[in-house]
């Protein structure tokens, strides 16, 4: 998967690293949990998927929190305040020219999304929070959660094991024992702090607490949670349901508590549904493709954009990325609307169309360059699609040119 091209936006005297991906009318920011970082993610397969079907019907924004990833550090002794994050996201969002945004809180994002829509309500539309809560440290009136001393003991396992792939048993259990997660996992961590950080930045954490803000809440929010999340128990969002004018409570099977692992149909279907303003009760698209499927056939469209001067057939993918030629060919008409290899003619096309232009190659070396075993076939599919053959489209820019 191509990135989308790392970009910075001052908050004050701070850098807060973004990557922008997709178009549409639809502009989707999503707020990290704990640390990340914005060049790391492709590098873990099931984010990358995730994100792809996300850029697949709307404008997606990931950033990194300051003192995460990319962004600028900060000192343990200034460490920043919810105004202060809700602020950098301000800077992001001007300095990508968005005037208002969806928000998707993922885990201890969601404060800072429920603090931001609060604080700034003509910029936020709709609001989703996954795996959230409003308060990151049980207290008598507030059941949810580990306690103080709980928390010491994760800060101190930390301590002890940054490096490793830390809380991926919290995280992603359902793959814990995957050596290549553990291995991937673990480098995502250290990319995104260090562990001096890390501790600072969950420290932090433990004063969160936005419950003043719930009544305030008047956008649209949608509250996803896997019942059996290991990291962040369901009771937070049943909580911020009850206290949430009009919000929309999903919950759906599972102990991961990263949307990218376990990843359940149902869950993108109410993401879009819930985006699209509820014009869509179901996505039948997703109805026929299993979600595994769904993330093979977005792979293959990936695939396609980065080797379409490869030989490429439905028997070769098939064999690739491990699922039937059938559901190669339905599948990604379902999703793209298009039949694979008119997609990847298309690719083509579109590619030789800059080589045309901004070179001095023969037409047989274009062919040959965007995938085309006989000059002649590409004449023939560069005719059917522009109306002329690329000899007389070459000629028609150079006649432009000299005007």
């Amino acid at each position: 998967m191509q990135t989308g091209g790392t970009k910075y936006a001052q908050s004050g005297k701070v850098n807060i690293a973004y990557q922008e991906f997709g178009s549409g009318d639809i502009c989707l920011i999503v707020i990290p949990g704990w640390i990340s970082n914005v060049e790391q993610f492709s590098h873990i397969p099931p984010l990358a998927a995730w994100v792809n079907h996300l850029t697949s019907f709307c404008r997606l924004i990931l950033f990194d929190k300051r003192g995460t990833g990319l962004s600028d550090r900060v000192n343990e002794n200034e460490l920043p305040n919810m105004d202060q994050r809700a602020e950098d996201l301000l800077a992001v969002m001007k300095h990508a020219n968005i005037e208002q945004a969806a928000l998707f809180g993922l885990s201890e994002g969601g404060p800072l999304g429920l603090h931001f829509a609060s604080a700034y309500p003509k910029k936020v539309s709709k609001l989703i929070l996954f795996g959230s809560f409003a308060k990151w440290v049980r207290s008598d009136d507030y059941p949810y959660g580990l306690n103080e001393e709980g928390h010491l003991k994760s800060i101190n396992y930390m301590a002890e094991n940054w490096g490793g792939p830390v809380g991926l048993q919290l995280m992603a259990p359902s793959v814990m024992n995957d050596s290549e997660v553990q291995e991937y996992w673990a480098s995502y961590l250290r990319h995104s702090a260090s562990p001096s950080a890390a501790i600072a930045l969950y420290k932090m954490n433990l004063d969160i607490d936005v419950r003043s803000c719930l009544k305030k809440i008047k956008q649209p929010v949608l509250l996803i949670h896997r019942t059996g999340d290991k990291l962040v128990e369901s009771g937070h969002s049943i909580f911020l349901h009850q206290n949430i004018p009009g919000s929309e409570l999903f919950l759906s099977e599972g102990t991961d508590h990263l949307p990218w692992f376990g990843i359940k149909r149902e869950e993108l279907t109410a993401i879009l549904t819930f985006l699209l303003g509820g014009n869509i009760v179901k996505d039948k698209r997703l109805d026929k493709l299993k979600t595994e499927d769904v993330f093979i056939i977005y792979a293959i469209k990936d695939y396609i954009e980065k080797k379409f001067n490869e030989v490429i057939s439905i028997k070769g993918l098939s064999r690739k990325f491990g699922i039937n030629e059938f559901k190669v060919k339905s599948g990604f008409t379902i999703l793209f609307e298009t039949p694979v290899i008119t997609y990847l003619n298309q690719t083509r096309l579109e590619h030789s169309i800059r080589l045309l232009t901004n070179s001095s190659l023969s037409i047989s070396e274009i062919a040959e360059r965007v995938g085309y075993t006989h000059p002649n076939n590409y004449t023939i599919a560069f005719k059917r699609r522009y109306g002329m053959p690329p000899n007389q489209y070459r000629t028609e820019l150079n006649k432009d040119a000299f005007k």
